[in-house]
């Protein structure tokens, strides 16, 4: 997405300004600048299945153990 004229007059301005009051500040932002440009990559729904599967699997176990004893036999009383 570009700039528009208006940002880009905008930007110079406040180059200029930071330049004339601070030219030790300026020269550090300047240096930060010059690398590639890059963006971190989102996972998309399809690369998260693996993690969703394994969750849902664990649950399913949880539950198969909660369900699976009677009330007389299970020790703990939260789980009766």
């Amino acid at each position: 997405m570009a700039l528009s004229a208006r940002e880009k007059s905008a930007l110079a301005a406040i180059a200029r300004q930071i330049t004339s009051e601070d030219p030790a500040l300026a020269r550090d932002l300047s240096e930060h600048g010059s690398g590639a440009v890059t963006a971190e990559r989102i996972p998309s729904g399809r690369e998260n299945w693996p993690i969703l599967l394994i969750a849902l699997c664990l649950a399913v176990f949880a539950l198969t153990l909660l369900m699976s004893g009677s009330s007389g036999t299970v020790s703990h009383p939260a789980i009766r």
